[in-house]
């Protein structure tokens, strides 16, 4: 295994959120350009698209809430900050996915119907996808760093052992 500062870690996990969030930004303002950001706020019952969006966001969005959660339930167990940051890392990264997977979705949707529930659905979950940028305070907080964890966890350019 490689050595790995917190500085380190927080600055990889920001790469991984940055490009995230930088690729379905794209690739919405892409989608915007070819529609011509054609806009049809249509609620047509019979198109299944609009039936199975909202469907697949929520689940999503319950899955935000479950998967995580649980990876950092397993985490907080450990009493190893390397064990308990790769955790994270991994918690977090399912957590961008899921965002992003379903403003992805959203957004070819969109490209596909010109149907602007689409694309405003997935430009709500990409500003929910912003928001979750990982600070080193988010992290203590999530993991509930204490004592000589949150300590060597402060320690931002020292190498965890």
């Amino acid at each position: 295994m490689y050595a790995i500062t917190p500085n380190k870690f927080l600055k990889n996990l920001s790469i991984v959120h940055v490009m995230l969030t930088f690729g379905v930004i794209a690739f919405s303002a892409v989608t915007l350009y070819i529609n011509k950001a054609a806009f049809d706020f249509a609620f047509d019952t019979n198109d299944i698209l609009v039936l199975i969006y909202p469907v697949i966001v929520v689940s999503a969005l319950t899955l935000i809430g479950i998967v995580p959660k649980k990876i950092l339930e397993n985490a907080k167990k450990s009493n190893d900050l390397k064990t308990m940051l790769a955790s994270y890392q991994t918690a977090s990264i399912v957590k961008y996915i899921l965002i992003e997977g379903s403003a992805m979705l959203g957004i070819v949707f969109y490209l596909l119907s010109k149907n602007g529930l689409f694309i405003v659905i997935a430009l709500i979950l990409i500003v929910f996808l912003i928001l979750q940028r990982p600070t080193k305070n988010k992290v203590e907080s999530d993991l509930e760093l204490r004592g000589e964890l949150r300590n060597q966890f402060q320690r931002y350019d020292e190498v965890i052992d």
